[in-house]
Protein backbone atom coordinates (compact mmCIF):
# COMPACT_ATOMS: atom_id res chain seq x y z
CA UNK A 1 0.00 0.00 0.00
CA UNK A 2 1.14 3.58 -0.68
CA UNK A 3 0.52 6.53 1.65
CA UNK A 4 1.89 4.31 4.20
CA UNK A 5 5.34 4.97 6.05
CA UNK A 6 6.43 1.61 6.40
CA UNK A 7 8.63 -0.37 3.31
CA UNK A 8 9.31 -4.07 4.74
CA UNK A 9 6.03 -5.85 3.65
CA UNK A 10 5.84 -7.69 6.52
CA UNK A 11 5.51 -4.62 8.58
CA UNK A 12 2.34 -3.39 6.58
CA UNK A 13 -0.44 -4.63 8.17
CA UNK A 14 -2.99 -2.42 6.38
CA UNK A 15 -5.08 -4.56 3.83
CA UNK A 16 -7.72 -2.53 2.48
CA UNK A 17 -9.63 1.10 2.99
CA UNK A 18 -13.22 1.89 1.57
CA UNK A 19 -14.57 5.52 2.19
CA UNK A 20 -17.88 6.37 3.41
CA UNK A 21 -18.61 9.96 3.93
CA UNK A 22 -16.44 12.84 3.62
CA UNK A 23 -14.77 12.18 7.45
CA UNK A 24 -15.49 8.41 7.85
CA UNK A 25 -13.85 5.03 6.30
CA UNK A 26 -13.01 1.80 6.89
CA UNK A 27 -9.97 0.06 7.28
CA UNK A 28 -9.14 -3.83 7.64
CA UNK A 29 -5.69 -4.70 8.79
CA UNK A 30 -4.50 -8.76 9.11
CA UNK A 31 -3.46 -9.09 12.26
CA UNK A 32 -0.85 -12.03 11.80
CA UNK A 33 -0.43 -14.91 13.18
CA UNK A 34 3.60 -15.04 13.97
CA UNK A 35 5.58 -12.30 13.91
CA UNK A 36 9.23 -11.86 15.77
CA UNK A 37 8.37 -8.79 17.30
CA UNK A 38 4.38 -8.67 17.82
CA UNK A 39 4.04 -12.08 19.07
CA UNK A 40 7.16 -12.00 21.18
CA UNK A 41 5.77 -12.70 24.32
CA UNK A 42 7.47 -15.01 27.41
CA UNK A 43 5.39 -18.06 28.01
CA UNK A 44 2.02 -18.23 29.91
CA UNK A 45 -1.43 -20.03 30.36
CA UNK A 46 -3.45 -19.97 27.00
CA UNK A 47 -5.91 -17.46 28.62
CA UNK A 48 -2.92 -14.71 29.02
CA UNK A 49 -1.60 -14.78 25.06
CA UNK A 50 -4.23 -12.78 22.85
CA UNK A 51 -3.25 -10.07 20.40
CA UNK A 52 -0.17 -7.55 21.52
CA UNK A 53 -1.81 -3.89 21.96
CA UNK A 54 0.78 -1.86 20.50
CA UNK A 55 0.06 -4.32 16.69
CA UNK A 56 -3.61 -3.00 17.32
CA UNK A 57 -1.71 0.61 17.36
CA UNK A 58 0.36 0.44 14.90
CA UNK A 59 -2.49 -0.95 12.66
CA UNK A 60 -4.45 2.31 13.48
CA UNK A 61 -0.56 4.21 12.96
CA UNK A 62 -1.15 2.78 9.67
CA UNK A 63 -4.89 3.25 8.79
CA UNK A 64 -5.36 6.71 9.97
CA UNK A 65 -2.71 8.90 7.68
CA UNK A 66 -3.30 6.28 4.50
CA UNK A 67 -7.01 7.68 4.75
CA UNK A 68 -6.08 11.33 5.21
CA UNK A 69 -3.52 11.04 2.35
CA UNK A 70 -6.28 9.16 -0.03
CA UNK A 71 -9.10 11.49 1.09
CA UNK A 72 -8.73 14.17 2.72
CA UNK A 73 -5.96 16.01 0.25
CA UNK A 74 -3.11 15.43 2.67
CA UNK A 75 0.08 15.60 0.66
CA UNK A 76 0.67 11.85 -0.11
CA UNK A 77 4.83 12.22 -0.07
CA UNK A 78 4.74 14.21 3.01
CA UNK A 79 5.67 13.16 6.68
CA UNK A 80 3.08 12.93 9.78
CA UNK A 81 4.22 14.04 13.30
CA UNK A 82 2.07 11.92 16.10
CA UNK A 83 1.82 14.42 18.37
CA UNK A 84 -0.67 12.65 20.94
CA UNK A 85 -2.18 9.18 20.96
CA UNK A 86 -4.26 7.17 22.91
CA UNK A 87 -5.75 3.74 23.30
CA UNK A 88 -8.92 2.23 25.32
CA UNK A 89 -8.94 -1.10 25.05
CA UNK A 90 -11.65 -3.16 27.73
CA UNK A 91 -12.18 -5.23 25.21
CA UNK A 92 -8.82 -6.75 25.22
CA UNK A 93 -9.39 -9.86 27.85
CA UNK A 94 -12.23 -11.86 25.63
CA UNK A 95 -12.42 -10.34 21.94
CA UNK A 96 -8.16 -9.62 22.18
CA UNK A 97 -7.48 -13.59 23.46
CA UNK A 98 -8.03 -14.63 19.41
CA UNK A 99 -5.11 -17.02 18.53
CA UNK A 100 -3.51 -16.95 15.09
CA UNK A 101 -4.23 -14.56 12.01
CA UNK A 102 -7.19 -12.75 11.85
CA UNK A 103 -8.84 -9.32 10.02
CA UNK A 104 -9.14 -5.88 12.45
CA UNK A 105 -11.66 -3.97 11.27
CA UNK A 106 -11.30 -0.16 11.88
CA UNK A 107 -14.43 2.60 11.88
CA UNK A 108 -12.25 6.01 11.39
CA UNK A 109 -13.00 9.27 11.62
CA UNK A 110 -10.59 11.71 10.65
CA UNK A 111 -11.49 15.20 11.29
CA UNK A 112 -8.64 18.37 9.97
CA UNK A 113 -8.26 21.81 11.45
CA UNK A 114 -7.62 24.22 9.36
CA UNK A 115 -4.02 24.08 7.20
CA UNK A 116 -1.98 24.33 3.78
CA UNK A 117 -1.12 21.73 1.76
CA UNK A 118 2.12 22.00 3.44
CA UNK A 119 1.09 21.17 6.91
CA UNK A 120 -2.12 20.12 8.45
CA UNK A 121 -3.19 18.72 11.45
CA UNK A 122 -5.39 15.37 11.72
CA UNK A 123 -7.09 13.66 14.31
CA UNK A 124 -8.23 10.03 13.72
CA UNK A 125 -10.45 8.07 15.66
CA UNK A 126 -10.83 4.49 15.76
CA UNK A 127 -13.07 1.83 16.52
CA UNK A 128 -12.23 -1.48 16.51
CA UNK A 129 -13.39 -5.01 16.12
CA UNK A 130 -12.13 -8.71 16.00
CA UNK A 131 -14.26 -11.58 15.03
CA UNK A 132 -14.78 -11.94 18.01
CA UNK A 133 -16.03 -9.06 19.54
CA UNK A 134 -15.32 -5.28 19.99
CA UNK A 135 -11.83 -4.37 21.20
CA UNK A 136 -12.24 -0.76 22.03
CA UNK A 137 -10.96 3.24 20.63
CA UNK A 138 -7.99 4.96 19.65
CA UNK A 139 -7.07 8.02 18.77
CA UNK A 140 -3.88 9.64 17.14
CA UNK A 141 -3.52 13.36 16.47
CA UNK A 142 -1.56 13.57 13.67
CA UNK A 143 0.65 17.03 12.40
CA UNK A 144 1.21 16.69 8.02
CA UNK A 145 4.43 18.24 7.09
CA UNK A 146 5.36 18.31 3.39
CA UNK A 147 9.39 17.42 3.37
CA UNK A 148 10.04 20.73 2.54
CA UNK A 149 8.68 21.60 5.67
CA UNK A 150 9.76 18.84 7.94
CA UNK A 151 13.68 19.63 6.83
CA UNK A 152 12.91 23.39 8.06
CA UNK A 153 11.98 21.57 10.92
CA UNK A 154 15.15 19.61 11.18
CA UNK A 155 18.98 20.91 10.84
CA UNK A 156 20.98 18.96 8.23
CA UNK A 157 22.74 16.96 10.83
CA UNK A 158 20.04 16.09 12.84
CA UNK A 159 18.11 14.83 8.99
CA UNK A 160 21.26 12.39 9.06
CA UNK A 161 19.18 9.13 9.30
CA UNK A 162 21.12 7.24 12.61
CA UNK A 163 18.39 4.53 13.40
CA UNK A 164 18.17 2.82 10.09
CA UNK A 165 17.18 -0.76 8.74
CA UNK A 166 20.30 -2.98 8.82
CA UNK A 167 22.48 -0.84 11.29
CA UNK A 168 23.88 -2.91 14.02
CA UNK A 169 22.42 -1.82 17.90
CA UNK A 170 23.96 1.41 19.33
CA UNK A 171 26.31 -0.15 22.15
CA UNK A 172 24.61 -1.20 25.26
CA UNK A 173 23.53 -4.20 27.00
CA UNK A 174 19.85 -4.60 27.20
CA UNK A 175 18.07 -5.85 29.79
CA UNK A 176 17.36 -9.77 30.38
CA UNK A 177 14.07 -9.83 27.85
CA UNK A 178 12.02 -12.50 30.10
CA UNK A 179 11.92 -9.06 32.95
CA UNK A 180 10.62 -7.05 30.32
CA UNK A 181 7.81 -10.01 28.94
CA UNK A 182 9.91 -10.56 26.14
CA UNK A 183 12.38 -13.98 24.76
CA UNK A 184 14.21 -12.15 22.27
CA UNK A 185 17.10 -9.62 23.51
CA UNK A 186 16.91 -7.85 19.72
CA UNK A 187 13.22 -6.66 21.07
CA UNK A 188 14.27 -5.30 24.02
CA UNK A 189 14.50 -1.15 24.28
CA UNK A 190 15.67 -0.75 27.40
CA UNK A 191 19.20 -0.83 29.65
CA UNK A 192 20.31 -0.10 33.46
CA UNK A 193 16.68 -0.99 34.92
CA UNK A 194 16.22 0.02 38.41
CA UNK A 195 12.90 -0.44 40.11
CA UNK A 196 12.40 0.55 43.72
CA UNK A 197 8.79 0.58 45.67
CA UNK A 198 6.60 1.44 42.50
CA UNK A 199 9.15 3.74 40.28
CA UNK A 200 11.72 2.73 38.07
CA UNK A 201 14.50 4.39 35.71
CA UNK A 202 16.02 3.07 32.73
CA UNK A 203 17.59 4.34 29.68
CA UNK A 204 16.39 3.91 26.25
CA UNK A 205 17.74 1.36 24.09
CA UNK A 206 17.43 1.28 20.10
CA UNK A 207 18.00 -1.47 18.37
CA UNK A 208 17.94 0.15 14.77
CA UNK A 209 18.69 -3.62 12.77
CA UNK A 210 14.58 -4.60 13.98
CA UNK A 211 12.58 -4.04 11.38
CA UNK A 212 9.23 -3.84 13.58
CA UNK A 213 10.76 -0.50 15.10
CA UNK A 214 12.88 0.76 12.52
CA UNK A 215 12.00 -0.63 9.00
CA UNK A 216 12.79 2.94 7.32
CA UNK A 217 15.84 5.74 8.19
CA UNK A 218 14.35 7.94 11.42
CA UNK A 219 16.35 10.98 12.49
CA UNK A 220 14.44 10.27 15.21
CA UNK A 221 13.17 8.28 17.44
CA UNK A 222 9.42 7.13 16.67
CA UNK A 223 6.84 7.46 18.85
CA UNK A 224 6.07 3.34 19.00
CA UNK A 225 9.65 3.36 20.61
CA UNK A 226 8.85 5.04 23.34
CA UNK A 227 5.58 3.45 24.18
CA UNK A 228 7.36 0.06 23.63
CA UNK A 229 10.26 1.35 26.48
CA UNK A 230 7.32 2.44 28.82
CA UNK A 231 5.43 -0.71 28.39
CA UNK A 232 8.52 -2.84 29.14
CA UNK A 233 9.35 -0.51 32.59
CA UNK A 234 5.97 -0.87 33.52
CA UNK A 235 5.80 -4.56 33.12
CA UNK A 236 9.10 -5.18 35.24
CA UNK A 237 7.65 -2.24 37.90
CA UNK A 238 4.55 -4.30 37.95
CA UNK A 239 6.32 -7.35 38.52
CA UNK A 240 9.00 -6.20 41.06
CA UNK A 241 6.08 -3.86 42.92
CA UNK A 242 2.87 -6.22 42.61
CA UNK A 243 4.49 -9.84 42.36
CA UNK A 244 2.15 -9.26 38.25
CA UNK A 245 4.18 -11.57 35.96
CA UNK A 246 4.72 -10.61 32.30
CA UNK A 247 3.31 -13.67 31.11
CA UNK A 248 0.04 -12.57 32.66
CA UNK A 249 0.15 -8.93 31.97
CA UNK A 250 -0.70 -6.82 29.13
CA UNK A 251 -1.42 -3.41 28.16
CA UNK A 252 -5.27 -2.39 28.34
CA UNK A 253 -4.85 1.28 27.85
CA UNK A 254 -2.26 4.38 27.31
CA UNK A 255 -1.76 7.54 26.03
CA UNK A 256 1.22 9.61 25.38
CA UNK A 257 2.08 13.60 24.65
CA UNK A 258 5.45 13.92 22.50
CA UNK A 259 7.00 17.63 23.19
CA UNK A 260 9.38 17.45 20.99
CA UNK A 261 11.52 15.25 18.60
CA UNK A 262 13.56 13.03 20.72
CA UNK A 263 16.90 12.44 19.30
CA UNK A 264 18.37 9.28 18.68
CA UNK A 265 21.87 10.09 19.16
CA UNK A 266 21.49 11.41 22.67
CA UNK A 267 20.91 9.05 25.92
CA UNK A 268 17.11 9.21 27.18
CA UNK A 269 16.09 8.67 30.33
CA UNK A 270 12.52 6.54 30.96
CA UNK A 271 11.36 7.38 34.46
CA UNK A 272 8.01 5.61 35.52
CA UNK A 273 5.84 5.68 38.65
CA UNK A 274 2.79 3.62 40.08
CA UNK A 275 -0.29 5.76 40.80
CA UNK A 276 -3.81 5.20 42.30
CA UNK A 277 -7.00 6.32 40.49
CA UNK A 278 -10.51 7.29 42.70
CA UNK A 279 -12.04 5.81 38.93
CA UNK A 280 -11.19 3.50 36.80
CA UNK A 281 -9.51 5.34 33.76
CA UNK A 282 -12.12 6.30 30.88
CA UNK A 283 -12.83 3.80 28.66
CA UNK A 284 -11.82 0.81 30.23
CA UNK A 285 -15.40 0.06 32.36
CA UNK A 286 -15.04 -2.96 34.78
CA UNK A 287 -14.47 -6.11 33.64
CA UNK A 288 -10.33 -5.92 33.23
CA UNK A 289 -8.76 -7.67 36.33
CA UNK A 290 -6.34 -6.42 38.53
CA UNK A 291 -5.94 -3.22 37.20
CA UNK A 292 -2.77 -0.80 37.41
CA UNK A 293 -1.75 2.47 36.38
CA UNK A 294 1.69 4.39 35.87
CA UNK A 295 3.18 7.64 34.72
CA UNK A 296 5.91 7.96 31.80
CA UNK A 297 8.63 10.52 31.38
CA UNK A 298 10.94 10.47 28.50
CA UNK A 299 13.74 13.20 29.50
CA UNK A 300 16.89 14.22 27.17
CA UNK A 301 19.35 16.48 27.77
CA UNK A 302 17.54 17.59 31.17
CA UNK A 303 14.74 18.34 29.29
CA UNK A 304 10.87 16.09 29.38
CA UNK A 305 10.42 15.16 25.73
CA UNK A 306 7.50 13.34 26.08
CA UNK A 307 4.72 11.83 28.95
CA UNK A 308 1.94 10.05 29.40
CA UNK A 309 -0.51 6.88 31.00
CA UNK A 310 -0.22 3.12 31.31
CA UNK A 311 -2.64 0.98 32.24
CA UNK A 312 -2.12 -3.00 33.06
CA UNK A 313 -4.54 -5.88 33.59
CA UNK A 314 -3.38 -8.91 35.20
CA UNK A 315 -4.89 -12.25 34.59
CA UNK A 316 -4.89 -15.26 37.07
CA UNK A 317 -5.10 -15.21 40.67
CA UNK A 318 -4.96 -11.95 42.62
CA UNK A 319 -0.84 -10.46 42.66
CA UNK A 320 0.30 -9.59 46.12
CA UNK A 321 2.04 -6.19 46.34
CA UNK A 322 5.56 -7.75 48.03
CA UNK A 323 6.71 -7.16 51.59
CA UNK A 324 7.63 -3.59 51.97
CA UNK A 325 11.11 -4.97 53.69
CA UNK A 326 12.25 -6.23 50.10
CA UNK A 327 11.12 -2.87 48.23
CA UNK A 328 15.10 -2.10 48.25
CA UNK A 329 16.36 -0.73 44.77
CA UNK A 330 16.70 -3.66 42.33
CA UNK A 331 18.71 -3.34 39.36
CA UNK A 332 17.53 -5.81 36.67
CA UNK A 333 19.78 -8.21 35.31
CA UNK A 334 21.40 -7.64 31.39
CA UNK A 335 21.80 -9.56 28.61
CA UNK A 336 25.59 -10.01 27.87
CA UNK A 337 26.12 -10.24 24.38
CA UNK A 338 29.41 -10.14 22.80
CA UNK A 339 30.78 -6.43 22.39
CA UNK A 340 27.64 -5.44 24.06
CA UNK A 341 29.57 -2.28 26.03
CA UNK A 342 29.34 1.29 26.63
CA UNK A 343 26.77 4.08 26.66
CA UNK A 344 23.41 3.69 25.48
CA UNK A 345 22.20 6.01 22.75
Amino acid sequence: MQFTDRWALPELFLSAVRKLTATEYLATARIPGEHPYYTDRVPGPERSAGIDPLLLLECCRQAGPYGGREFSGIEPGGRFLIESLELALPGIRTAGRTQGAADLALAVTAQGRPGTGAARRMTYAFDMTLPAGRLGTAALRVRHVSRELYDGLRPARARKAVARPGAPVLPCTPVAPHLVGRTRPDNVVLTRVAVEGGRAKALLRLPADNPALFDAGYDHVPAMVLLEAARQLALCTAAETYGALPALTTVAGLDLRCHRFVEPHLPVTVRLSAYATAERPAGLGDGLPQLRSFRAVFEQSGTAVAEGRLHLTTAGPEARPRRAETRRPVALAAVHAPGAEGEPS
